[in-house]
């Protein structure tokens, strides 16, 4: 027997799949199928994966169920089987995570705390970190290195700001959130008008603030600008990637999904389950039904209807943008045999 801590049994009673394999074969890392070794495992999504499975040194795979894998020998190595091996990945990568590094416990010396602030007993703030006046943390909560909370800030209990993020005054940050490096939320939005006489941009204030509901997630760099009377919101579960730019008064609904490079201009507003490819961008005011996907680097320009999938540039229903992207390339072969007559004319 072996005496890993994990074998191919094990991994399979975690994730409720039925193993296809020895049951006693070590499982000492997890590894992508091109890079395994001998006592890792390795994970088959598609037949495009399970093609590469033969070549693989990998011992075990958790595979999703209905993709045949060719060259198997259960007599030699493990196959899991599951339903979404997308799905039963999370279980085993939390299995040999050992979490996000937190800060000492307790307070550092060089941290700076108002008098004023209100913290929990059992809250981790690193060195150099700000929280301001009237500023409360909740329960478990953690403030990385240089991270700066502003005047009258409230972060929910379970949260983590990484370090160099910076929550501005008024903001609110729900239970469980996660804040990445040198993110920023609560800035002015871009608001400005031109000066009655011409020469001069005037400034517009902006009096609101930001809303991040319980188990959001903001990416490194992200920013999210405060509202100009109430508030800009995230709901509750959405993840928000790195390097997006969230305009001011958006209102972005519960369980949305939002990739890197991602513009959303001022009050837009999203439904719950909006899920936004890399480097697309909305034009503001504009409202984006539940359930809707946009495909990457997709302009949005107008509203679309609950449930629909858009793409393009600037975007439409996605079956439309897909026929003018064929059109044009079809013209663009049609049009050679022209383009070599009249050259030889």
């Amino acid at each position: 027997m072996s005496t890993a801590a994990h074998t191919s049994g094990s991994i399979a009673a975690l994730v409720g799949g039925t193993l296809v394999g020895p049951a006693n074969l070590p499982v000492r890392g997890l590894a992508a199928l091109g890079d395994a070794e001998a006592d890792h495992l390795t994970f088959v999504v598609d037949l495009a994966n399970a093609n590469r499975w033969p070549a693989s040194r990998a011992s075990t795979a958790i595979v999703t169920r209905g993709v045949a894998i060719p060259g198997h020998d259960p007599a030699v190595r493990a196959l899991i089987e599951v339903d979404s091996a997308d799905i039963a990945m999370i279980p085993v990568l939390e299995l040999f995570f050992a979490g996000d590094p937190l800060p000492a416990p307790g307070i550092a010396a060089s941290a700076h705390i108002d008098p004023t602030a209100k913290l929990a007993p059992d809250v981790r703030v690193a060195h150099g970190a700000v929280i301001g006046a009237r500023c409360t943390v909740g329960a478990g909560a953690s403030i990385h290195a240089n991270a700066v909370l502003y005047d009258d800030v409230h972060v929910g209990a379970g949260s983590i700001i990484h370090a160099g993020a910076s929550i501005r005054e008024r903001c609110v940050v729900g239970a469980r959130c996660i804040v990445g490096p040198n993110a920023a939320i609560g800035g002015d939005g871009f608001g400005y008008r031109a000066s009655p006489d011409g020469r001069s941009v005037l400034r517009v204030p902006h009096l609101g603030n930001v809303v991040l509901e319980d188990d959001v997630e903001i990416g490194s760099c992200t920013c999210i600008d405060r509202g100009k009377f109430g508030a800009t919101r995230i709901g509750a579960g959405s993840k928000i990637d790195n390097l997006c730019q969230i305009a001011h008064n958006v209102q972005i609904g519960r369980m949305c999904m939002i990739s890197g490079h991602t513009g959303i201009a001022g009050s837009a507003v999203l439904g719950d389950g909006v899920q936004m490819g890399g480097g697309g961008g909305l034009a503001p005011h504009i409202h984006i039904g539940a359930g809707v996907r946009i495909a990457a680097r997709a302009a949005v320009m107008s509203s679309i209807p609950a449930g629909e999938t858009w793409g393009g540039y600037p975007a439409q229903e996605i079956r439309h943008a897909l026929r003018e992207e064929a059109a044009l390339r079809r013209l663009a072969a049609s049009a050679k045999p022209l383009l070599k007559l009249l050259k030889d004319q």
